[in-house]
């Protein structure tokens, strides 16, 4: 089962030419995407940071080479 946001979430726009948008997506989008921090908090009503990843990292506190690589 997939997350019911995916085409109005922003991660696919933000990440839409990295490598890494593949591996989000498996882990959270069609995984168990009850973990994603940005489905948390738009769930709860609250803005979600276009930045933010699934894990509740802001992709400039990616690693330092700038790959957005899952925890």
């Amino acid at each position: 089962m997939a997350c019911h946001r995916i085409p109005s979430c922003a991660l696919f726009t933000t990440l839409k030419t990295s490598v890494a948008l593949s591996v989000w997506t498996s882990l959270y989008c069609e995984g168990r995407f009850e973990r994603c921090e940005r489905l948390k908090l738009s769930q709860a009503g609250r803005p979600v940071p276009q930045n933010l990843l699934p894990n509740g990292r802001l992709i400039e506190q990616a690693l330092p080479t700038g790959e957005l690589t899952p925890e």
